[in-house]
């Protein structure tokens, strides 16, 4: 029976070198095929493994931890109409955060599992087959230049290759051999390495005929030829200046405690001070791309007077307890009463946290137009000093919250049902800085707003919106709202560019109530309005058809 070329079968589309080729192939002998796929280092979608197998209507999970790449990633697979084919994460892969990326995946035994993150790959495949991962083909970046011995490099989460070896970047990865060591044990077949030597192909045994495993021929090792053309060395000399560098560690895997090596890292790991993150691209993200491997910490802050607390204050503290995540935590930020505290509720005076408030309101004590009031005519929307507060609280709470997302919550919202986490997660892509509702016929709905706070440029979008009020700034505006200054503030910040902000409802029809029309109405309602004293919004403020119980026997107006 003729053999398989494997290298005669290279070619590519969008893969670094031949592999959609060999993964082709590789794949059209499967005996049950199930057209999954999950990449590690999936980049941009412009260069990488999968982009080609989703031409050819696969689908599967996208990795990678440049989440500027993801947002790329998702904004290309939005215009091709592969939306409902990909899920993307932005995100490290570590041997910790594989059981997370398993979930995610939610499939032990894709047709194809590619890993090429330059650096701790070892230690993540073997925790990937630990925790039961059984892919049927695999396709792993290797390190020739580790030579024949099967070593890997230390483990480190914060690899960077050029700092290990600046002179040549060589240092990262895996040796062949290390890999045959940990993969042969678990049923899998090595078929070889690509001919520029980059990667190595493995298959799952019992997911071929016998004959045709028998039927493969590849290379059996192959030197990286960009790294031979860039030095103009050959292989063996490469490998051999790299072997003998003694300020590297080669770990011999046969000896290797995996765990032990993870473990100790985290133990001794260095706490560094946050630094900066660059803002990410302003890009619709379909799908699921807005995961992310581990879950930011969300807080809720909101405020309320002491006739607010009885009024709605209350059941909204109440039902903030019993129904959100675990882990979550509310500030409310209270004037002259004293809610109960406790764990998941802290409870700050607003006024002593916020002098500048103080100020604003002694400053127009005696100005009845700051407060709305016109002779006999009330205007909610000129009520400055009314909407001043939502914003001091804001700011007030991202100073001394140390969450990574701050929410601001209004107090007459009440949650009606077990919120998961992964609600949360899903509001918003990690591209974005901050998360509203904006509508085309008015001012945005700023009853949910998501900060992410640890971003200096969203702590001066904060601190800049309070400004308004402090240095009487709101006045210049047609309306005194919050909301009012808030829009200013996002036309400002997207047209130069400083923040990206996302539309929670994206994709929902426009109305007058956002909130129950979008995802938060799935676990929440928004009391605005003379709907405080029927407990419930109308069945007329929605426009969208709602499945939960909650909504079934919505009121009439």
């Amino acid at each position: 029976m003729s053999k398989i070329n494997l290298e005669s079968a290279e070619f590519r589309v969008n893969s670094q070198n031949g592999e959609d080729g060999t993964l082709e192939v590789l794949a059209s002998y499967l005996k049950e095929p199930d057209k999954a796929f999950l990449e590690i280092g999936c980049s941009d979608g412009r260069e990488n493994n999968s982009t080609y197998l989703l031409k050819k209507g696969w689908s599967g999970v996208g990795i990678d931890a440049d989440a500027d790449k993801i947002g790329q990633f998702a904004k290309m697979a939005d215009e091709l109409g592969w939306g409902k084919q990909l899920r993307l994460v932005a995100g490290a892969v570590s041997y910790f955060t594989v059981p997370k990326v398993l979930e995610i995946v939610g499939n032990s035994e894709p047709d194809i599992f590619s890993l090429d993150i330059d650096s701790i790959d070892y230690y993540v495949m073997h925790k990937f087959l630990a925790e039961g991962f059984r892919p049927k083909i695999i396709c792993a970046e290797f390190n020739p230049f580790l030579g024949d011995d099967p070593i890997t490099v230390e483990y480190n989460e914060a690899f960077r290759r050029y700092e290990y070896d600046p002179q040549r970047g060589l240092y990262f990865g895996v040796s062949l051999n290390a890999y045959r060591h940990l993969l042969e044990p678990y049923g899998y077949k090595f078929v070889g390495a690509n001919k520029d030597g980059c990667n190595i192909f493995f298959v799952r045994e019992d997911a071929f005929d016998a004959e045709t495993l028998d039927r493969f021929e590849y290379l059996d090792f192959s030197y990286t030829t960009v790294f031979v053309n860039k030095y103009k060395m050959a292989g063996e000399a490469l490998r051999d200046e790299l072997l003998a560098r003694p300020n590297l560690k080669f770990i011999d895997v046969r000896t290797l405690d995996v765990e032990a090596a993870a473990q100790a890292y985290a133990k001794a790991k260095p706490r560094k001070a946050a630094e900066p993150e660059k803002p990410q691209p302003s890009v619709v993200v379909a799908q699921e791309a807005n995961e992310s491997l581990e879950s930011p910490v969300y807080h809720g802050v909101t405020t309320f007077h002491a006739e607010g607390f009885e009024k709605h204050g209350r059941e909204f503290i109440e039902s903030f307890e019993r129904h959100w995540p675990a882990g979550t935590k509310l500030w409310v930020m209270a004037e002259n009463c004293q809610p109960p505290q406790t764990e998941k509720v802290q409870v700050r005076d607003l006024l002593t946290s916020c002098p500048a408030l103080v100020e604003f309101k002694q400053r127009h004590a005696a100005n009845p137009g700051a407060r709305g009031r016109f002779g006999r005519i009330y205007d909610y929307q000129l009520d400055s000093v009314r909407w001043s507060h939502k914003v001091y609280a804001v700011e007030a709470a991202a100073e001394f919250s140390d969450a990574d997302i701050l929410i601001y919550v209004d107090a007459d919202i009440v949650c009606f049902q077990d919120m998961p986490l992964s609600f949360l997660n899903s509001l918003m892509p990690s591209w974005a800085d901050i998360g509203y509702m904006p509508r085309k016929r008015m001012y945005s709905e700023c009853s949910f707003v998501l900060y992410r706070i640890k971003r200096p440029e969203v702590q001066r979008f904060i601190k800049e919106h309070s400004s308004y009020y402090t240095n009487d700034k709101v006045f210049s505006l047609p309306r005194w709202t919050d909301c009012h200054i808030f829009d200013r503030l996002v036309q400002e910040y997207t047209r130069d560019q400083r923040l990206k902000f996302y539309n929670l409802n994206e994709g929902i029809p426009d109305s007058m109530h956002p909130f129950i029309n979008g995802p938060l109405g799935g676990y929440m309602d928004h009391l605005k309005g003379a709907r405080k004293d029927g407990g419930q919004s109308y069945a007329s403020d929605l426009i969208v058809k709602r499945d939960e119980a909650y909504w079934a026997n919505s009121r009439q107006q």
